[in-house]
């Protein structure tokens, strides 16, 4: 069927609507200055011309008004389907009212943006021949759109589409429709362009499982065959172009993504109460979203540990935290920097949270005044130490430190205060006086802990110091990993080393360690303390084996 406009039209329309509606109802609001209290009313906000749209457009108002005519409701339907909440609102196909005098009514712009995209597709369904192509272009869209916003964080030389794998040339296993490798991490994602029937987003149970089974279910499924094949070094990994994509050989996590082209606010219920799935050490949790999610996502969280760091938290508190949509998981995050200890069962997150994420968006989008980012994590510390490190491991990309970017993320306030205070007091004493200088803390209940050393030494002997030591001060606190960085005395990471094994004890480490300053197991939250100064007889703290009178202390 042809409407007699481009989709392209149609959106600058739609744009014009909702520039002029803002424009009309401050209008209107400023002239009820000058009318009784009885008289106050501010209808007319809402209420529209053909002429203005089309100065706005730069169309003739005969082109405006054939697109209006296709999203408004006829003078003669009465919606007498809409018996039930969920029940079909005509009103959402249709949102536009044609008043007498040829004025039009609207109001909620918001409809109409919406129903410009959902509802072209039902325009296509009676041309029957050409169903499969609409249909292929909507798979199209959804992966190429992920494809898009992903190489916004990652980069295009981290993204990679349509990645066939196989055993051999002669076999085909499957297909990724968007992969992402970034260190050890990789993010699978599927997208679906099988839309959710009605029946099935009201909440009925045989659609669903019908719906779900073709769409949102086949998706995980795919990702999960995706993911295993990840982690088969004997599969090989082939883009689009026909070029190979090399895969890492140690991931450390696999990360699903689920999105669908569909918006409807009951997904993330329903993938809660009928997908089907199972998760291992490294293969993490589904996350099933819409495309719209994940637009936000990728706007908000604009670096790569940042947007891993949320998927990663997320896909561990997957049956935790309760949510009616993803955004407002991800709004809650934004503010408080999600985090769970061992001993919250459960929480439920209110939809006013996203409030300000919502106003964020609009800034960003529509450019009107405001603040670009909710209060909280991306506004807070931006100019920390802590924070001038993430970055740094962000451009680095090597496996054995975005573990601890992860960590850093995840520190409270306080803690990324009082580490950054440290760090640049022991930065301003290096330039200072040239020696070298070091801050350790315990990360995550004292599982896991980080030295910082600062130093101008050549690389080989300051790598050599820095995993002596950090072996040592893993093993005095007993801990399950350890990270350490070498930073310059213009704060500049030099590198990092990152070891991860279950702790043993050994009564050639006893001797070693047995004159290291002890100290407590300290909490994720608890503040910074720095290394204690070592005896003119103790081996000294910079881990190089010397008595600290003969070391450090000159």
């Amino acid at each position: 069927i042809h409407k007699g406009f481009s989709i392209e039209q149609a959106q600058v329309v739609v744009r014009a609507v909702g520039k002029q509606l803002e424009d009309n109802l401050a209008s209107t609001l400023d002239g009820m200055r000058l009318l009784n209290l009885e008289e106050w009313t501010i209808l007319p906000g809402f209420v529209f011309r053909v002429v203005d749209i089309a100065k706005r457009c730069g169309f003739a108002p005969e082109d405006v008004e054939v697109v209006l005519q296709a999203f408004a409701l006829p003078a003669t339907e009465r919606n007498a389907q809409f018996s039930a909440l969920n029940e079909f609102n005509a009103l959402t196909a249709r949102p536009l009212l044609r008043m007498s005098d040829g004025r039009y009514l609207l109001l909620q712009w918001y409809c109409l943006a919406e129903a410009l995209y959902e509802v072209p597709f039902y325009w296509m369904r009676p041309d029957k021949p050409y169903m499969p192509t609409a249909t292929r272009n909507r798979g199209e869209f959804a992966e190429g759109f992920s494809k898009e916003r992903l190489e916004l964080i990652f980069g295009k030389e981290n993204v990679h589409a349509n990645v066939t794998f196989a055993k051999s040339k002669k076999s085909h296993l499957g297909e990724v429709d968007v992969l992402v490798l970034f260190g050890d991490r990789a993010i699978v994602l599927q997208a679906k362009a099988k839309r959710l029937t009605i029946e099935a987003k009201k909440g009925n149970d045989e659609p669903i499982q019908d719906d779900f089974k073709k769409s949102v279910q086949s998706s995980y499924d795919q990702a999960l065959v995706s993911a295993n094949a990840l982690l088969d070094l004997t599969t090989q990994f082939t883009d689009s172009n026909s070029r190979a994509v090399v895969v890492p050989v140690k991931l450390k996590a696999v990360y699903l993504f689920c999105v669908v082209a569909d918006h409807y606010p009951g997904l993330s219920f329903q993938a809660r109460q009928f997908l089907n799935y199972s998760e291992t050490l490294l293969i993490r949790p589904p996350l099933v979203f819409d495309v719209f999610t994940l637009d936000v996502m990728t706007e908000m969280l604009q670096s790569p540990l940042r947007f891993l760091s949320y998927v990663s938290r997320r896909a561990d508190y997957l049956e935790k935290v309760i949510a009616t949509q993803e955004l407002t998981v991800l709004a809650y995050h934004l503010k408080q920097n999600l985090w769970l200890d061992g001993e919250t069962d459960m929480i439920m997150l209110d939809d006013n949270i996203a409030s300000d994420l919502d106003i964020a968006m609009t800034v960003r989008r529509d450019g009107v005044s405001g603040k670009h980012a909710p209060e909280g994590i991306l506004t807070r510390f931006v100019n920390s130490s802590v924070m001038h490190i993430v970055s740094q491991i962000e451009s680095l990309k090597y496996s054995g430190t975005i573990e601890l970017g992860f960590q850093l993320l995840m520190l409270d306030g306080d803690t990324i205060n009082e580490l950054s205070g440290a760090i640049d007091k022991l930065l301003r004493a290096a330039l200072r006086d040239g020696k070298r200088h070091n801050v350790t803390i315990s990360l995550g209940h004292a599982e896991s802990g980080l030295t910082v050393h600062i130093n101008s030494d050549p690389r080989d002997l300051a790598r050599t110091n820095l995993e002596i030591y950090c072996t040592k001060r893993k093993y005095e606190r007993r801990a399950t990993s350890w990270h350490g960085i070498s930073l310059s005395p213009s704060a500049d990471l030099r590198f990092g080393v990152n070891l991860e094994y279950s702790w043993e004890q050994d009564a050639r480490m006893d001797h070693e360690t047995r004159g290291m300053a002890k100290s407590n197991k300290l909490g994720l939250h608890t503040p910074v303390q720095r290394e204690k100064q070592p005896g003119r007889n103790e081996p000294c703290n910079c881990g190089s084996g010397k008595k600290y009178k003969k070391c450090c202390l000159k």
